[in-house]
């Protein structure tokens, strides 16, 4: 993060109830976004209005669940951290629902979750496969992957065609009005900066003839309170063969959702040791829920997680809320109604707001590493394959159907690339490191070439090599031996010529130990 971000209302505080609920209408536009993934399953499927309701309803319910075991720390992340339907899911879930209909489609989305909620328990491993610069990577993707989706609903382009004036006008008007408002330093207007967005975006859209007040009418057509009824819809089946594009899906949304819990521990810098090993298993078991229940593939929200960070307000009794507020609106059909008739551009005005967040946190996540050249090309050259994917889709449409899942978008394409590649190219890398003060005094020099070799935190890698000269000063060293562990850890080893005597302390976390003339230091690395 920024230096100097923080939230307003950080995990634990206690949220004005009128703060609370114009917050989780805030966040319930942001997902309603995300609401026309169950359409475009049902559309594919043929479905019925009716269908698309249950739909809708089914997957409101199972977000709301997920969302609620997200706000708990013994059963997830411990904040707020929004479940909606999610992307990445799409095209497995369009393949299993046009192969084997809707059961197929439910029983895959369960049989993922449980993949999930068991590599939820390796999460230890984790900082190998997924250090910061991929978890950056896949945040600034979340952007590149919006774009086909985001700007023709801002623009209110229609089946790939030209944009239209009018609808272009209600989304500039839109997302100008809420930038703006977010940029004034009134605490009240960073806080509902969307949400008055929202409205002045619904006033020009009546006035361009964007939306038309009659259709409001047809609320009273509708059932005040309705209960999902599954029956003839959700049944269960299973295809070895879509296992590998629901994997796919699955690691995809995993990459996602430990970029977004990064993002939210720096931010609120609440995150414990089981944050992300919690909030995996709580989104695997929200999918297999979601699955169970009727609906589509769900997982954390890019533009919620940017929401908290461009409001300030993070505490997880919005979470609770939320997901209370979810699961009654799944048994409300006017909700449905409501994202059918919620004008276009003001969805992709709020959408490009939100993630604006979330690709600049991916920037500095980035930023914040000691590069060498392998994790340069680590960084870019997914970024590359990641926009082939949105500019240039055509290079992969001959490819057999699996393998054409990899680049069904840029998230993908990119977040399967940087993975490979930050593993394949970590072959060969030093762990050992060993100084010589006889032969070199440019302590700092050797420290700035290990922090590059093993993608240290730039200032995590400035303050240990501080501290190490203040160690060396206390004596007459020899050598210096540094120790790398992938797990996270740096361990240091300072002989001297003799015993030393006050030795200085660590700030922070670590720990220091005499023995003799050896030092030895622990740096937990970031």
């Amino acid at each position: 993060m920024a230096e100097g971000d923080e939230p307003v209302y950080n995990v634990r505080d206690r949220v004005p109830l009128g703060t609370t609920v114009l917050t989780i209408l805030q966040h319930f536009f942001v997902l309603a976004v995300y609401m026309t993934y169950p359409v475009i399953i049902s559309n594919a499927v043929g479905g019925s209005t009716d269908l698309t309701m249950f739909l809708i309803s089914a997957t409101l319910i199972g977000s709301g669940v997920a969302t609620i075991l997200q706000s708990f720390s013994k059963t997830g992340a411990g904040y707020l951290l929004p479940m909606v339907p999610n992307s990445s899911y799409l095209p497995a879930s369009l393949l299993a629902a046009t192969a084997g209909g809707l059961p197929l489609l439910y029983g895959m989305l369960i049989i993922s979750g449980f993949f999930e909620m068991v590599l939820s328990r390796f999460t230890k491993f984790f900082r190998i496969v997924f250090p910061n610069e991929v978890t950056g990577v896949v945040l600034f993707l979340l952007g590149i992957a919006i774009v086909p989706f985001a700007f023709p609903l801002f623009f209110g382009s229609a089946d790939s065609g030209p944009l239209d004036p009018a609808s272009a006008a209600v989304g500039v008007i839109t997302l100008s009005a809420t930038i703006l408002l977010s940029v004034i330093p009134r605490r009240f207007f960073k806080f509902y900066a969307i949400l008055i967005g929202i409205v002045i975006g619904m006033a020009a859209s009546v006035l361009l003839g964007v939306f038309r007040l009659e259709t409001l009418l047809e609320i009273a057509d509708l059932s005040v309170f309705e209960i999902p009824n599954p029956v003839g819809i959700v049944a269960y089946s299973f295809d070895f063969a879509l296992l590998i594009p629901f994997l796919i899906a699955m690691i995809c949304v995993m990459l996602k959702s430990v970029g977004n819990i990064s993002l939210l521990n720096a931010y609120t810098r609440e995150g414990r040791n089981d944050t992300l090993k919690n909030g995996l298993l709580s989104e695997g078991a929200g999918i297999a829920i979601a699955g169970a229940l009727g609906g589509v593939g769900i997982g954390s929200s890019s533009g919620a997680t940017g929401l908290v960070v461009g409001t300030g307000i993070a505490a997880k009794r919005v979470g609770l809320g939320l997901g209370v507020f979810l699961i009654l609106c799944g048994f409300l059909p006017a909700i449905g109604w409501v994202f059918h008739i919620l004008p276009k551009p003001i969805l992709g005005a709020t959408l490009l707001y939100a993630v604006t967040f979330v690709m600049i946190s991916g920037i500095q996540s980035i930023s914040s590493r000691m590069l060498d050249p392998r994790r340069k090309f680590v960084v870019i050259l997914p970024i590359l394959i990641g926009v082939s994917s949105a500019v240039c889709p055509y290079l992969y449409a001959d490819l057999p159907k699996t393998l054409a899942l990899f680049f069904a978008s840029p998230l993908t394409s990119g977040s399967m690339a940087v993975l490979v590649l930050g593993l394949v190219l970590k072959i060969g890398i030093r762990k050992r490191r060993s100084f010589d003060f006889s032969k070199d005094a440019n302590l700092q020099r050797f420290v700035a070439e290990c922090g590059r070799e093993w993608t240290l935190d730039r200032r995590q890698a400035a303050s240990i090599a501080d501290h190490l000269e203040d160690l060396a000063k206390a004596g007459e060293p020899e050598r210096l031996e540094l120790r790398f562990e992938p797990v996270g850890m740096l361990r240091a080893e300072m002989v001297f010529r003799e015993a030393v005597e006050g030795v200085p302390r660590m700030k922070g976390n670590g720990n220091i130990e005499e023995e003799g003339r050896v030092v030895k230091a622990s740096y937990p690395l970031m």
